[in-house]
């Protein structure tokens, strides 16, 4: 029995303690109130917002890629068919450009070094759902040829260029599949380095 009443005699101080405890916490002083939760400046996304700014980012990354697979084609001597890394990557007019230049590389036994070098990429144009235009700075400078003996064959000309790119989504994948090229001395003011 004495096992029992001490137990609730324990039970009884703990109980007593707590409430204490609680009552003894003193007020906020006057004036204070709590800090709401901060909001953020920037608005949330919509839905809508959200698809174009992914499919933004997926037609980029297309373009980023299919410039990284020529650069090694190049550099391993052309090619006379598409690597299924180009394929992935690009379509229509712009594989079939892309290609035809491979092939002249090829033929000539030309083979590449350097890279080309993406100096900026834009938005250009409205976004559809399949179909969307980017604009980009490429700068051709530090990729040079050479030919079976070794000789620098790289044309002298300047060889940056402004590219207007349309994108097109092919079975859910984003490819390159048109470009217009405009060759300029300089990026200085373009859209695509803003």
């Amino acid at each position: 029995m004495a096992l029992r009443r001490r137990g609730l005699v324990s039970l009884g101080a703990a109980v007593t303690c707590c409430a204490l405890a609680a009552a003894c916490t003193p007020d906020p002083a006057p004036g204070a109130t709590p800090s709401p939760t901060p909001v953020s400046a920037a608005p949330t996304e919509s839905q809508i917002e959200r698809q174009i700014r992914l499919d933004y980012e997926a037609a980029e990354a297309a373009y980023r890629a299919s410039t990284s697979e020529q650069n090694r084609l190049y550099r391993a001597g052309g090619a006379t068919k598409a690597s299924p890394e180009l394929k992935a990557t690009t379509t229509g007019s712009y594989l079939r450009i892309t290609l035809q230049s491979l092939r002249d590389v090829h033929k000539s036994g030309w083979s590449a070094r350097g890279t080309t070098k993406i100096a900026g990429v834009a938005r250009d144009g409205g976004w559809k759902s399949a179909r969307l235009g980017l604009i980009s700075c490429e700068d051709n400078n530090s990729l040079r040829f050479f030919d079976r003996k070794g000789k620098d064959v790289t044309p002298k000309a300047e060889r940056r260029y402004v590219q207007k790119l349309t994108v097109v989504k092919v079975a859910h994948r984003w490819k390159v599949s048109m470009a217009g090229s405009t060759r300029v001395s300089s990026f200085e003011g373009q859209q695509c380095v803003a």
